[in-house]
């Protein structure tokens, strides 16, 4: 554990004030079991190449898991359900869809010039065609 001052341990801090997650539309926010459920996969800057370099489109959500939560929580939500729409339409492949934390990758939202969320950038080929934001 580690010391978070005045001599408190770290799980002694968080045993007295727990982190409660936040509920939006009576649906408590699950950001780590998204992970592994969602349609949209989480990436880092080391697999940012792999993604972006490709001439498919790709949509990006530069997100914040703490900061305006419910706010990009929807975002989320809205585009995993326009992605499941792509796939169930069994005509054409969806565009590929990728999500950042800004407070964890903030190189690459730097690089992608990302400095609010939610935010949503279309690429293509490395080249922003469009930007929505919030």
């Amino acid at each position: 554990d580690a010391d978070v001052g005045w001599g408190v341990r770290a799980s002694e801090y968080f045993d007295k004030h727990s982190i409660k997650n936040v509920t939006v539309d009576g649906v408590e926010i699950d950001w780590e079991g998204e992970v592994d459920r969602g349609w949209v996969k989480e990436i880092n800057c080391l697999e940012w190449e792999s993604f972006a370099f490709h001439p498919s489109p790709l949509i990006v959500l530069v997100f914040e898991r703490y900061n305006r939560a419910a706010d990009n929580w929807r975002f989320l939500q809205e585009l995993e359900k326009a992605t499941k729409v792509y796939w169930d339409t069994k005509d054409r492949l969806p565009p590929r869809t990728v999500k950042i934390d800004l407070n964890i990758e903030r190189d690459l939202a730097y690089a992608l010039q990302a400095k609010e969320c939610p935010q949503l950038l279309f690429l293509r080929g490395n080249k922003i065609l469009y930007r929505e934001k919030g």
